[in-house]
């Protein structure tokens, strides 16, 4: 830009100001905003785990819909199972009512247990889950508050910057005005050494060599 474009057109420089401040607020709030939105996301879930967690009793009865008995439980079934009716048998009381019950018996507790290792393993990954979704949640608002005082900031800015784009015509007159009046009353009140007089005082004050 010229020193005559500056000198013709001084908001130029407030306008070519705000378009570089706004190209850097884009680009800190564009690289912010996937954290932004996962901590977003992640609040959602934290908030429907914490709801669940809150009834332990429908939680697990919604996850012991889903249990299925595991291959070693079927396995460990049989053996019980088995050894159960050797030892009747071994005491001649192969299919007796006591023999059964107690047949039974392992075998239930056999199936509760591995029950219950399957709801155990199912919350650990759960609170996994919701340890994952506070890191996220964490995250996105530490994100998002860096935005809000970006944004806070960037709007301070294009506010002081917009004010002095508005005022930079009447600022540069008003120098010139200040500069030219003392050369002028100079040089009416006290002829060609008056203006000469004038214009080396406003010289000086301007930061000039005398």
């Amino acid at each position: 830009m010229s020193w005559f474009s500056q000198w013709a057109h001084p908001a130029d420089a407030y306008k070519k100001a705000q378009e570089e401040m706004q190209k850097h607020y884009d680009e800190a709030q564009a690289k912010l905003d996937p954290y932004n939105q996962n901590g977003v996301t992640a609040g959602k879930n934290l908030t429907e785990e914490a709801g669940k967690l809150t009834n332990p009793a429908a939680l697990q009865d919604e996850w012991s819909k889903n249990y299925q008995e595991s291959d070693i439980a079927k396995q460990n079934e049989a053996m019980a199972n088995q050894r159960g009716l050797d030892s009747a048998s071994s005491q001649g009381l192969f299919g007796s009512s006591p023999a059964i019950q107690a047949i039974q018996s392992g075998t239930a507790g056999i199936v509760a247990g591995d029950r219950q290792k399957y709801l155990d393993d199912l919350m650990q990954k759960y609170l996994a889950g919701v340890g994952i979704n506070q890191g996220l949640n964490t995250t996105g608002a530490g994100a998002a508050t860096t935005q809000s005082n970006n944004a806070t900031k960037f709007g301070e800015d294009s506010a002081t910057n917009t004010f002095n784009q508005n005022n930079a015509q009447g600022n540069l007159f008003g120098d010139i005005a200040g500069n030219a009046l003392p050369v002028i009353a100079g040089g009416i009140f006290g002829g060609p050494a008056g203006a000469a007089s004038a214009a080396a005082g406003k010289w000086s004050t301007k930061g000039g060599k005398k």
